[in-house]
């Protein structure tokens, strides 16, 4: 255990010291399907326009073949293909979430990074979970302070930015062998600030130079990778819950599209912000209803495609949606309920009151498979699979990195 000092010094000789083997193995089962699930969102978004805008860019740049961009031919240098597959890991909202920061995304900066640099210094599966374990370790810890001190809607910040320079960086330090003085280094030019005291990184954003602290508390006793949400769907971890609702009463009543006369959807009064009509369809309340009303299901390819949210159906269903803001709903885990009333057009009214639920690894493994097979193919995103289960035993990243090749 580290004694109590400066945090960054500490947190350094923590992350240089712990192997692989002192990891817990709840820390690495949920490592291996935070890297799963990962990879399956990078895939489907390495199509993405402003994903491929950065491609392009990347391979305009040039320079020495290092690592695969995700999803593309050929390689690049290693903090070239680090910032492509990073543009991936949150392309949209498919990624895994940290739900002590009510949603975070923290594993869009270690599980790229990992990848990245891993290929280029052919290190083993082994090191690879480790890597990502560490670098979220620090991501989880900066992003659930951040959210309990400053909430973004309040300070317009958005801390996913700053957890993810810290947590890539750990990440990759580990990975290059860097010793706890390189760490150090590592760890305050991603911050740009050092983690204590005065003028530090809690001090400039946060105005609270003793938050720090924290990131010491339980360390290597408690794993922030343990408190990973899966996505369902998707669709921002805000609107998991009242989908899974929505779905429900579709799949046990057999309602169609055409039987849908209105849905209310309960959540907690603070949620109903995330409902405006401007923001992209993937974190849209209305059009996620709407899609999944309107077709029963919620495909990422369709929800990224104009023409199919923009379609008539879609649009005469999103009318038929209507949210209602709790005021007795107060507490974080609030969030993750809801109550969803689907009345027919014969005025059968049917109601759902639901808590998130995790999902299962069939339900990981089917959704892998929705993003993946159709960039890939069934035969390849097989052996894509295979690869990433049996990470943990493999010598080498290579071979995965290379199915993972356009």
């Amino acid at each position: 255990m580290i004694a109590s000092g400066k945090v960054t010094e500490g947190l350094a000789e923590w992350l240089c010291s712990t192997s692989y083997d002192d990891l817990p193995l709840e820390a690495r089962g949920k490592a291996l399907d935070v890297v799963f699930d990962s990879v399956g969102g990078m895939m489907a978004c390495s199509v993405l326009p402003e994903v491929r805008s950065i491609v392009e860019f990347i391979k305009e740049l040039g320079g020495e073949a290092h690592s695969t961009i995700i999803g593309q031919t050929g390689r690049v240098p290693v903090v070239s293909a680090a910032m492509a597959n990073g543009a991936m890991a949150h392309g949209a909202e498919v990624d895994p979430v940290h739900l002590t920061s009510v949603g975070g995304h923290v594993a869009a900066g270690p599980v790229p990074s990992a990848l990245s640099v891993g290929q280029w210094v052919e290190a083993s599966g082994r090191d690879i979970l480790r890597a990502v374990v560490l670098g979220y370790e620090v991501g989880g810890r900066l992003m659930t302070i951040f959210y309990r001190e400053r909430d973004y809607l309040t300070r317009r910040f958005y801390h996913t930015a700053v957890a993810g320079a810290l947590s890539s960086a750990v990440t990759a330090a580990l990975l290059l062998g860097l010793d706890r003085l390189g760490m150090q280094v590592a760890l305050g030019l991603a911050a740009y600030h050092i983690l204590d005291g005065p003028r530090s990184l809690f001090d400039a954003f946060l105005e609270t130079p003793d938050a720090g602290a924290e990131m010491m508390k339980d360390l290597g006793r408690y794993y922030a990778i343990t408190d990973v949400m899966h996505k369902r769907y998707p669709a921002g971890s805000p609107n998991q819950t009242y989908l899974q609702g929505i779905f429900r009463l579709l799949h046990e009543h057999g309602i169609g599209p055409e039987e849908i006369h209105q849905v209310e959807i309960q959540i907690p009064q603070r949620g109903v912000h995330r409902i405006p009509t401007t923001r992209h369809a993937a974190i849209s309340g209305e059009m996620v209803c709407a899609m999944a009303l309107a077709q029963g299901k919620l495909d990422f390819y369709q929800l990224h495609d104009q023409a199919t949210v923009a379609s008539p159906q879609v649009q005469r269903m999103r009318d038929r949606v209507h949210f209602v803001g709790r005021e007795d709903w107060k507490g974080m885990e609030q969030g993750r309920h809801a109550i969803v009333s689907l009345t027919t057009t014969k005025g059968q009214k049917l109601e759902e009151e639901i808590w998130h639920e995790p999902m299962t690894q069939q339900e990981l493994k089917h959704k892998f498979h929705s993003l993946v097979t159709p960039r890939l193919g069934e035969e390849k995103t097989r052996r894509v699979e295979s690869l990433l289960k049996g990470l943990e035993r493999a010598e080498s990243i290579k071979p995965l990195m290379e199915e993972l090749e356009g």
